[in-house]
């Protein structure tokens, strides 16, 4: 004990000399300088006290999404921004947590088909059309299977899933903040007809599905929850915050999303949940206009609405596929690839289908690892919901079950692949039910969130 004090404090003091010399240095903002500090002291701290550093880590992702843009250094033509900072921090991070607990003689879900997955996407970025863009890319996959480890071997058991749980929806407090201080103040990003908030994230698609999961989270643990206890009824408010900040990112893939999950855990578990579920909705259409125009837009199919505009951009994707089909050009090259040869007349060079996406950058090959990849997710968490024996951890693997199931579905609608605090949050509670699935019948007792 003693020793780990001693190797603290000396660690502890290494990090301060460092920042101490960084700051002499620093030609970006304050602010910036802080948070860098920040994340250096977490990732100082992960060796120590790994759940707190984490919990400090996940918020601040969360919280600093949208400073993708702007690089802390750059060598060559490879920008190292502060949310790829970020991602080498986990990384690392998770390379010790797997070594601490010897996670190579650990019979690991998944391991094979992320290894698989992530072995493949490094070869490809040698052969790629932007060596730079495929590091990037490849370093931003890596990061979600690091949050994945972290999960496994970091939250073990009933109550520390129930505590990652809370860590995740904390998370989303300040992006939700500042999406409604946006709201207040009419800020955001104008998309030609209104103002859609995006909180801390870069756009507001992405803070839009983040929220749908955060909500997935909160609606799971209130219904979890024993009805004499009044604090149920604060994640029930919650939701309301929540709720409305999605409703004004005016993104419709992410409404569906969120009706697809409220209609199928009504459906099979939850009947009063479902009409609740339904007369809100039908409340928000009713009463808020602009929310009534996005859903009647989608029966439309005019010139001007994103959905024509998705299909023709999702045509040209595939086109653009077939000239390097088995093995693609290259992981995070499907914006390049589609900005070369569309003109930027025609608006964004994402290709806005996670599927596309990955068939553009790394071929048929790498898009049947992918799906190999989510199909053994989905049947690993379908089993582990069938054979689960304690009544609160068989719904949480129904609600993630389901949640799966929506995301994966409107992943051929959008960017959600690129949503990497979703990502984050989404691959590190699959990491501790992974390991809860393997320790089921060894626990005793269920969980219970308070």
């Amino acid at each position: 004990m003693e020793k780990n004090k001693r190797s603290f404090f000396i660690a502890t003091a290494v990090f301060l000399a460092v920042s101490f010399v960084m700051s002499l240095f620093w030609q970006q903002s304050l602010g910036l300088l802080g948070l860098t500090v920040l994340a250096l002291g977490a990732f100082t701290a992960s060796f120590f006290y790994p759940r707190a550093a984490f919990a400090v880590i996940i918020v601040m992702r969360t919280a600093a999404d949208f400073l993708t843009s702007q690089d802390l250094l750059v060598i060559g033509e490879l920008g190292i921004n502060f949310t790829s900072l970020m991602g080498i921090i986990v990384i690392i991070f998770a390379v010790y947590v797997f070594v601490k607990h010897r996670g190579w003689g650990v019979k690991m879900p998944l391991l094979v088909s992320w290894l698989a997955f992530l072995v493949l996407a490094a070869v490809l970025a040698f052969n790629s059309i932007s060596p730079s863009a495929s590091l990037v890319e490849c370093l931003r996959w890596t990061s979600f299977f690091a949050l994945y480890v972290l999960g496994f071997f970091l939250f073990r058991g009933s109550r520390d899933i129930s505590r990652l749980m809370k860590i995740l929806i904390a998370s989303s407090i300040i992006p939700t903040a500042v999406a409604i201080w946006q709201a207040i103040n009419k800020l955001g990003v104008f998309d030609g007809e209104r103002w859609r908030i995006n909180g801390t994230f870069v756009h507001p698609n992405m803070l839009a599905f983040y929220l749908v999961f955060v909500i997935t989270l909160v609606c799971f643990i209130f219904l979890s929850m024993k009805k004499e206890v009044v604090g149920r009824y604060f994640y029930l408010l919650l939701v309301i915050p929540f709720l409305a900040v999605l409703i004004l990112t005016y993104t419709r893939g992410a409404w569906l999303c969120l009706f697809l999950i409220f209609f199928l855990i009504g459906l099979i578990r939850f009947r009063q949940f479902l009409l609740a579920g339904l007369g809100v909705i039908l409340v928000c259409y009713v009463l808020i206009i602009p929310f009534q125009e996005r859903i009647n837009s989608l029966t439309s199919f005019s010139a001007t609405d994103s959905t024509v505009w998705r299909m023709d951009l999702w045509r040209d994707a595939y086109s653009y596929a077939q000239s390097r089909p088995l093995f693609g050009y290259g992981p995070g090259t499907a914006p390049i690839v589609i900005s070369n040869n569309r003109s930027a007349i025609l608006g964004s060079s994402e290709p806005h289908n996670d599927y596309i996406k990955i068939l553009l950058e790394t071929g048929y090959v790498g898009l049947a690892a992918y799906l190999i990849l989510l199909a053994n997710l989905l049947w690993r968490l379908w089993r582990g919901y069938k054979n689960e024996k304690w009544p609160s951890r068989k719904l949480l693997f129904l609600f993630i079950l389901i949640f799966f199931t929506s995301l994966y579905i409107f992943s051929a609608g959008d960017n959600i692949l690129k949503d990497s605090s979703l990502q984050w949050s989404f691959w590190v509670l699959n990491g501790a039910m992974m390991f809860a699935c393997l320790q089921s019948r060894k626990d005793k007792t269920d969980f219970v969130v308070a």
